[in-house]
Order: C-alpha cells, then structure tokens, then sequence
C-alpha cells in the first residue's frame, strides 16, 4: 500500500447483502472525505476503487455498518498490489489493473479421470470451460500462456491425452475468437432441423453406437448419470412440488362414460402448471368457456361425471416434442385408441391418438406404458 500525501487509493472487496445501498457509497464516501471512483457487484460481493486515507476508509465502512444492526459489512484490502475477487486475482500495476485466474489455497486441482464412466463430451468440456476461463481473464499473453500449460499438464496428469487436450483447446480458442468479431458460427454441411433430445443412462460404448443410430431419426441421445444409492436417499429427502403445481406432464382424467364395461380414460400433456390445465377442463366440462380455443374434450361429455379430483401424472417431459410423443403412446395404450377418429360423437374421450407413431413402435409402447 503506497501513501501519497496522506492519501491512498484503495482497492477493496465489500460484502454485504442490499443491493439497494449502491445510492449510499458515494454519498457516506464524499462525506467522509473520501471518494468512490467505480464499483461493481457481483451477487452479494461489491468491488470498489476507493480514494482515502486508512482513518477516512474505517469511518466509511462504520456508517455503512450503522445503517442497519442486521448487516456487517467485511472488507477485504488489496495486498502487495493484489487483490482476489471471485475467482479473479486483480493486479494495481502503476497505471492500469491486470488479471489473471485465481485458485484458493484449499483448491486440489480435481477433474474427472479419462477413464471415468462417462460420456466423452462431459470430459471435452471440461477442458473447455477451464480454457475459458483462462483467455477471458488473463490479460497479459504470458499469464495466459502459464494458465494454458497448468491446464494442459492438470488434465494430462489425471490421463487425459495430450492431442485430446491440445483440440479442446484449439476449439475454444476459434470459437470465442468467432465470438468476439461477432460472427456465426461457420454452417454446416448438412442442415437438419432441431433433434428431439432424450436423456438415457450412460452404457459405456453401447451409448455412442445408440446414439448412432438415433440420429439417423432425428433424435438426439444425451446421457445421464446412472441411479446411484446417494441419488436414491436425496430424491426422498428432497421437497416435492404438490401435484397441481408441476409442469410439463403428461396427464390422466377417467370417465364416468364407459365402452365395454371400461371407464373411457382422457390422456392430455401440458407445459403449464397442471392446475391450470385441469381448471380449464373444468369449464369447458360446464360450459363456462365461451371462447372456442380454450375448450377441451371434456365439453362433448357433459352427461358424464370426470372424475377430476382423481388427476394422475403419467409422466414427465420438459421438450415439448417429447411431450407430444409420450402422449400419443399413452393415448393408443392407456387411453384405447389405435387410429385418429374425428367423429365428434365417438364415445373416446380423446379426439385423436395425438402425434404420428409408426405401427412398428406399437408393443414398444405398450410394455413401456402399461
């Protein structure tokens, strides 16, 4: 820390919970006798360049304390030039700041093995968000280059090969040069629209030859951890959202109307809350909707008794594609419908058997729904 005539600048990390206190910093600060040349906020963490001697900063930071007994304000000085903020290490350098990548004393330098049981993807971008990092904080070249050689010789340490690493790199490099001369992203060869994404359990190289073979349909096969005991114990230990506050689900209503001795079962999918969907049912089972496009199934039974209070999910499917595809599967299982009837007079429930599925996906369907 320099003195200069009894002044310093300091350059000091603030925490602190009220966002709405960025009106007061300048203000306590000018009447201290000191001032705020810049802040910055990050979550609860403030960043702030400020004018003062010691006396001048511990009386500011006092009447910031004062305003409210249930907030304490802590700050961390810079020292030796430095300061670290998040995971960045600020350098005062004559007339200019500079920074570099900051780890904590207590970081173990942990990555997942190469040989991990997991897809190759997860461990490509690894690399890729450390070297990410890297090029967007390090402003000198050579800091950069020294965070470039730890990333390559921490991963090569946990196996990783080094071409596997060196193209991780080089990929990233192109793409956040692209980035930041705001250009799109080269085209490519082969323009498809979006796949469906469906997330199955990593099977080792059994996934990749699935995922093959998946896309060559149009849908894009994305893994995911396997069921462990811990995930088991924290599934259970964790809060539940009650029935009519979830989303994205595929739904159940039963009929009182019935066809071969069978109550008729309604199959409906929905991204909004399932409360929502199940009131509107209830007024157009009424009759209370005027409006044609808010109507549902329900309003060509009204003779009959939904039981709407007995709502069940079936399952669940944040992509709407895949919403419509498990509801087509129930439907022409649980719901009894082979073909699409538009008879408005038909005694199903459900007006059509939904999206488009070959017959060839029939008993796939019924051993997975029923």
């Amino acid at each position: 820390m320099k003195l200069l005539a009894d002044e310093v600048k300091l350059l000091l990390a603030v925490s602190w919970d009220m966002g709405h206190w960025e009106a007061d910093l300048e203000l306590l600060a000018a009447n201290c006798g000191g001032r705020v040349h810049a802040f910055c906020r990050y979550a609860d963490d403030y960043l702030v360049l400020f004018e003062g001697s010691d006396d001048i900063l511990n009386t500011w930071v006092n009447q910031l304390n004062s305003k409210d007994s249930s907030i304490n304000v802590t700050t961390d000085l810079e020292v030796n030039r430095q300061l670290p903020y998040l995971d960045i290490c600020i350098t005062r350098r004559d007339d200019k700041f500079c920074t570099k990548v900051y780890r904590k004393s207590c970081n173990t330098n942990q990555v997942p093995a190469f040989s991990s049981y997991t897809e190759t993807r997860y461990l490509r971008a690894a690399i890729r968000s450390d070297c990410t990092r890297a090029i967007r904080y390090c402003s000198s070249m050579r800091d950069r280059q020294q965070e470039l050689d730890f990333i390559r010789q921490k991963f090569h340490h946990h196996g990783y090969p080094r071409s596997f690493i060196d193209s991780a790199i080089q990929k990233t490099r192109t793409d956040l040069r692209l980035k930041a001369r705001a250009l799109p992203a080269p085209p490519s060869a082969n323009s498809h629209p979006a796949p469906v994404r469906v997330s199955v359990p990593f099977a080792g190289p059994l996934f990749y030859q699935l995922k093959r073979e998946a896309s060559k349909i149009g849908i894009q096969l994305v893994s995911k951890p396997s069921v462990t005991i811990g995930s088991l114990l924290c599934s259970k230990a964790k809060h539940q959202l009650p029935k009519l506050q979830q989303s994205n689900v595929i739904y159940r209503i039963e009929c009182s109307c019935q066809v071969d001795g069978d109550p008729m079962v309604y199959i409906g999918e929905t991204d909004r809350e399932l409360g929502t969907r199940l009131r509107e049912h209830r007024e157009s089972w009424t009759g209370a909707v005027r409006s044609r496009a808010n109507t549902s199934a329900f309003s060509t039974h009204r003779d009959c008794s939904p039981a709407f209070d007995a709502i069940k999910i079936l399952n669940r499917a944040s992509h709407h594609q895949m919403r419509l595809l498990l509801e087509s599967a129930y439907i022409r299982t649980v719901g009894r419908r082979e073909a699409v009837l538009v008879s408005p007079n038909d005694a199903n429930v459900n007006r059509n058997s939904g999206a488009l599925l070959h017959d060839r996906w029939l008993p796939i369907i019924r051993r997975f729904c029923q």
